[in-house]
Parts: C-alpha cells; sequence; structure tokens
C-alpha cells in the first residue's frame, strides 16, 4: 500500500524490484465488514489484489484471489456494479468485455437503486412543493410479494445467469424475465452462507410457512446493524405465546431473556466456504463469517451461545 502525490496506489515488487502498480480508483463496500479497491483501464475495471477487513483491521487478500501470486487482470463486468452502485453506463466491445463511460455512472448504492430513476420525481416536486404523494417514483411496499423479494433478489440471490442486458431491471418488474438463478429451489437450504441470502431464506420454514419478505425484518432506511434486540423483537411478532411457536430454551438464573437475541442461535455467523482471508500476518489466516438468512435450528452455534449466557 503505496501513497504518491497524494494519491493512494497498490504496488507489487518482485526480488525488490516494482513489478506493478495501479491506483486505487474506486471503493466498492460500506465499510462494516471489508472494503475492496478497483482501478481503471482503457475504460475498463479491475480489481486490485488487496482488500481491506474491518473485523480484525487488517489488509487481506481480495476475496478468491490466490495468497501465493499477485495478479491485477481480474476484470469487473456489469453485473458487479449492479449491486454495487446504483447505476452504469456500459458498452461491450468486440471482446465481449464490459466497456464504462466514467462519466455515467452512479456511485454508491442510493435512494434510486430501490426507487428507479427520478428525474421526474424531482422536477415535479420541485414545482409542486405541496404535493406530498410521491410522483414518477416506484414504492416497493405498493409491489405485490414476489415483486418486492425481486428487487430485493437481484443482489441478494449470487450469481444469477443474464437473459437481458445489466440496468435494465426496473422495481416491479418480474426477476426472471432479466435473470434466472444459478440453483434449483431443493438445493437452496445447502447454499453457501456468503452471497445468496435470498435462497436461503427462501429455504426456512418461517419463509415457507407465512408471508413474510426481505422487509418482514429489514428498514433499509435506518442503520440496524448489530442490533440483535431489534430483529429479535420482529421475531417475537411470531414466535409470541399466542402462537404457540414460543422459543423453550431455558436460560433461568442468567438474567437474560431469550427474546432480546433470537438471532445467535436461529440465524448465526457461520464461516463461508468461499472466501478465505490471508491476513497481513503470513500465519493467519481468516473465513468470512456471515450471518445465514436461512433460519433454523442450530445446535451446536446453541449451545455455545447458551454456555456464553449462563456466563454472564
Amino acid at each position: 500500500m503505496e501513497k504518491k502525490d497524494g494519491t493512494f496506489f497498490q504496488t507489487a515488487y518482485l526480488n525488490g524490484n516494482e513489478y506493478q502498480s495501479e491506483r486505487m480508483d474506486i471503493v466498492i463496500g460500506s465499510g462494516r465488514k471489508g472494503q475492496t479497491f478497483l482501478y481503471w483501464n482503457d475504460n475498463r475495471l479491475f480489481q486490485l489484489p488487496v482488500s481491506y477487513y474491518v473485523a480484525v483491521q487488517s489488509w487481506c487478500n481480495s476475496p478468491g484471489y490466490r495468497t501465493n501470486l499477485i495478479h491485477y487482470d481480474r476484470i469487473i463486468p456489469a453485473r458487479c456494479i449492479e449491486c454495487h452502485g446504483t447505476y452504469a453506463k456500459t458498452f461491450r466491445n468486440d471482446s465481449i468485455v464490459t466497456v464504462f463511460d466514467p462519466n455515467g455512472i452512479i456511485y454508491g448504492v442510493d435512494c434510486e437503486r430501490c426507487h428507479g430513476p427520478a428525474a421526474a420525481h424531482v422536477l415535479y416536486h420541485t414545482a409542486n412543493p405541496d404535493d406530498k404523494k410521491g410522483k414518477y417514483v416506484i414504492n416497493p411496499k405498493s409491489l405485490d410479494r414476489s415483486r418486492r423479494l425481486d428487487a430485493c433478489a437481484l443482489c441478494h440471490s449470487g450469481f444469477r445467469k443474464a437473459i437481458r442486458p445489466e440496468f435494465s431491471y426496473m422495481e416491479g418488474d418480474k426477476l426472471e424475465d432479466y435473470s434466472l438463478p444459478t440453483y434449483n429451489d431443493d438445493t437452496a437450504s445447502s447454499l453457501d452462507v456468503h452471497g445468496n441470502q435470498f435462497g436461503l431464506l427462501t429455504a426456512s420454514k418461517c419463509f415457507r410457512s407465512s408471508t413474510m419478505d426481505c422487509s418482514s425484518c429489514h428498514n433499509v432506511h435506518q442503520v440496524e446493524i448489530n442490533q440483535p434486540k431489534i430483529f429479535s423483537q420482529r421475531c417475537m411478532s411470531c414466535h409470541n405465546e399466542a402462537s404457540g411457536h414460543l422459543c423453550k430454551m431455558s436460560t433461568k438464573g442468567s438474567g437474560f431473556a431469550l427474546s432480546d437475541n433470537c438471532i445467535d442461535c436461529h440465524m448465526p455467523l457461520l464461516p463461508s466456504s468461499k472466501i478465505f482471508l490471508q491476513l497481513n500476518d503470513p500465519k493467519k489466516s481468516s473465513p468470512d463469517f456471515v450471518r445465514t438468512h436461512r433460519i433454523g435450528i442450530y445446535p451446536k452455534q446453541t449451545k455455545e451461545f447458551i454456555k456464553n449466557v449462563k456466563m454472564w
């Protein structure tokens, strides 16, 4: 990691000699779990070999990169930016490689990612400030369950097989008209915990026996990270005494209410088999731990959780 003339670079050295050096042009990731970095080359984007892992405050190999070989040639297709950004104007050259218009990218995941293009909305309400009913914008709450789920599945159902070009899907459309999942419904329960929260959720009994969707648990307009009590209260809206589906686990004498944390037992953090991180210290490595979205019973994790509760 180097700073040259006020700009950050990732530079590889071979036998003490500079082998390749590329600028950290774009940052991907909120920084909650980690960040990875991209660089421009002839209006194409490539991923840099080193990322940052927040959990242990350490540099690490970028996801999927080998730890014993430095390379800078992992090209970034439009599909990556479709989920890690809001919009990108793209072209396809003769080699079917995505070419971006650097001036046609909306960076970050902003309102338009879920509510659709908003230029007409802004123009109308600027001219009509007293009209409080949203015009010319998509309100996901007005969609039926399948279409609401599709809007989340676009980015939370893993790699998908494209049918139509990236950035052509709009909230309210049927996602399977634009891309198809790369797994079967009957194998969803065996998915890796990284990257396919939608598939894992739909394999859950809670999902199959209710009308829940992603917004049943997530308020996308609020930062609720690392607040298990908030999510657990949403679990309790169904799993209560009246329903007969209340947790029977005992924490007698611990002073802890199980209703304050359903998550660490029934949606525990599990190691990903897809992402394995080599950290700064060559003797240290770590899988990426991700909260599974397959709601279920996990005896090992529950036993460890109850053990720790009783130690409080």
